[in-house]
């Protein structure tokens, strides 16, 4: 009897010893299995570091776009001599946009713009079916944790070069777009005065402030302003 389970045990111990060597030839041969969880303990980790860390370079076909709306000039009000069919692009006012960019990386990026004109000195030139075309700003070296700006001023000498800036801008509406290879803080801010003649003391001024969010997108090489 007791022989009996002195074999039965020598059995199951010799069983268990093959199970053992076959699970380590098998591990031996296919080191991607015992990454895979190193894999899966990492993957966590990864998903909490921020984007920009990960994948973006400088040289990434991936950019972070900023459109920023901006509204620059003066809207008239209507009078009898010149009256207006319909509803005006805005309101009579006076309008200023200044947006703000601020490279919170430490590292410097590359800042690519571009202007799409909606609204060229009054005469809407994008409405439907009409359609807008970029036009490139020079590129920028932001350093890191610099911050730069650009308002109706800058944004009139670059729309039409050479022309100076006029005491009364007439209304200029369109997109400002911002490429950069990593996030940014980017913000607008958007005073309006009442109607009335320019000459005169505003009636009421409003502000308002806007952060402006970036999408991911594909931006080819030759795509590039």
């Amino acid at each position: 009897m007791l022989r009996r389970y002195w074999v039965l045990g020598a059995l199951v111990g010799a069983l268990a010893l093959v199970v053992l060597l076959v699970a380590a030839i098998v591990l031996t041969r296919s080191p991607s299995l015992v990454s895979a969880s190193a894999q899966t303990v990492s993957g966590s980790a990864a998903q909490d570091t921020p984007l920009q860390q990960i994948a973006i370079t400088p040289t990434t076909p991936y950019l972070w776009s900023y459109a920023v709306k901006f509204v620059c000039g003066y809207q008239p009000p209507s009078s009898s001599m010149q009256p207006i069919t319909g509803e005006p692009v805005v309101e009579p006012g006076n309008y200023a946009t200044e947006i703000n960019i601020h490279n919170y990386n430490y590292r410097s990026t590359p800042l690519r713009k571009k202007i799409l004109l909606l609204v060229n000195r009054g005469m809407p030139i994008a409405q439907e079916q009409s359609t807008a075309a970029p036009q490139p700003l020079q590129p920028l070296i932001l350093g890191p944790d610099y911050a730069t700006m650009d308002d109706c001023n800058g944004l009139w000498s670059v729309l039409y070069p050479g022309i100076a800036t006029p005491a009364v801008m007439p209304l200029t509406i369109g997109y400002l777009v911002i490429l950069s290879p990593f996030d940014l803080d980017v913000d607008a801010v958007y005073t309006a005065n009442a109607p009335g003649a320019t000459s005169t003391s505003p009636a009421g001024t409003s502000i308002d402030e806007v952060r402006v969010l970036g999408k991911r997108v594909y931006v080819p090489i030759d795509a590039l302003p």
